[in-house]
């Protein structure tokens, strides 16, 4: 095998805007199918076949992977599926809603033989290994404390995000993002953690929340989320001797000038270091995904480590509902 092809399980806007367009400037990649209700949607995919559901997809013994950006709540239900049948996939986050949902896409990646991935792009932007080069240098001391925050406004109230029912919320959504920096980039392990948010009245899902972590080690962590504040997206990394920030952390590709930016203070909040970085975070995730395809490997970014994600987030909603206090995570 040469070349992956593809099958798309909606026509989503992340497919047609962001993941697609990767897959084509790909040299290993064919589009070859969509899966939608909505033919007119579909359409604009311009791919040789269409279904009108998304079994018929995973029926066609053609398609090699499958890049599913379904609502959240279908996630889990699908990637089975889709891995039952044989195909490789690529999952947008997050990937499940429960631990016990991850449970079942690892056992399913691990009974077919498949390649598994939790689409968390950004973290194939080249910024982020700079970032992890900083840390190993000792430049800011050892970190004490981690913060990320990644918002912008939903003004759309129908949509999915807002509905409880297919796992809307601002931290799912956005927050994730957040979790993922912190917990897998930076390599904070939370031991407890507490969340709190604005619960939309009629919506019932959080849109602005905030997650406050502690470890073993007594570092602490915060991440916050929201659907109705401007957009930013950062995170920053606080040692004894200074801090590291990463400005357009999740999408430099929408920044004004497309780059992310890292900056380093040292402990009185003199600029020590500025570093811009252009990288398409798509397409390395794309070409990664392909690379473990080919060549039979475990993704840098695998099933237990989205099952770490899985389990923090449902604690923090746990969390949440319950008005609980430093939740144990384990």
């Amino acid at each position: 095998m040469t070349e992956i092809r593809w099958g798309i399980m909606s026509a989503a806007n992340i497919a047609f805007d962001q993941l697609v367009p990767a897959l084509r400037r790909s040299g290993r990649a064919v589009v070859s199918a969509v899966a939608s209700k909505s033919k007119g949607k579909a359409e604009r995919f311009q791919v040789p076949t269409i279904y009108e559901n998304y079994q018929e997809l995973l029926n066609d013994p053609d398609i090699d992977a499958v890049y599913i950006p379904l609502p959240n709540s279908l996630h889990a239900e699908w990637a089975v599926k889709a891995m039952n049948h044989g195909k490789h996939v690529l999952l947008e986050k997050p990937a499940a809603l429960t631990e016990n949902e991850m449970l079942s896409i690892k056992k399913a990646a691990e009974d077919n033989g498949v390649v598994f991935m939790e689409a968390f792009m950004y973290q194939f932007h080249r910024q982020h290994t700079r970032v992890k080069e900083l840390l190993q240098s000792n430049l800011i001391g050892q970190y004490q404390h981690a913060k990320a925050h990644f918002s912008w406004k939903l003004e759309n109230n129908a949509d999915i995000r807002l509905n409880r029912e297919l796992g809307g919320g601002a931290m799912r959504d956005v927050g994730c993002y957040g979790f993922h920096a912190i917990t897998q980039l930076v390599g904070f392990k939370p031991m407890k953690l507490s969340m709190i948010g604005k619960v939309h009245p009629e919506f019932g899902v959080d849109t602005t929340s905030t997650c406050v972590l502690i470890d073993d080690q007594l570092r602490t962590a915060e991440i916050t989320a929201s659907m109705e504040l401007p957009f930013i997206n950062r995170y920053e990394i606080i040692g004894s001797n200074g801090t590291i920030i990463v400005d357009s952390s999740f999408r430099p590709d929408v920044s004004d000038d497309g780059f992310g930016k890292i900056t380093v203070k040292d402990d009185n909040g003199n600029i020590i270091l500025f570093e811009r970085w252009k990288d398409d975070q798509y397409l390395n995730q794309v070409e990664h995904f392909h690379e473990c395809i080919l060549n039979k490997k475990d993704p840098i970014y695998n099933a237990n480590h989205s099952l770490e994600m899985a389990r923090y987030l449902e604690k923090s909603y746990q969390s949440l509902q319950n008005h609980s206090v430093l939740l144990d995570v384990n």
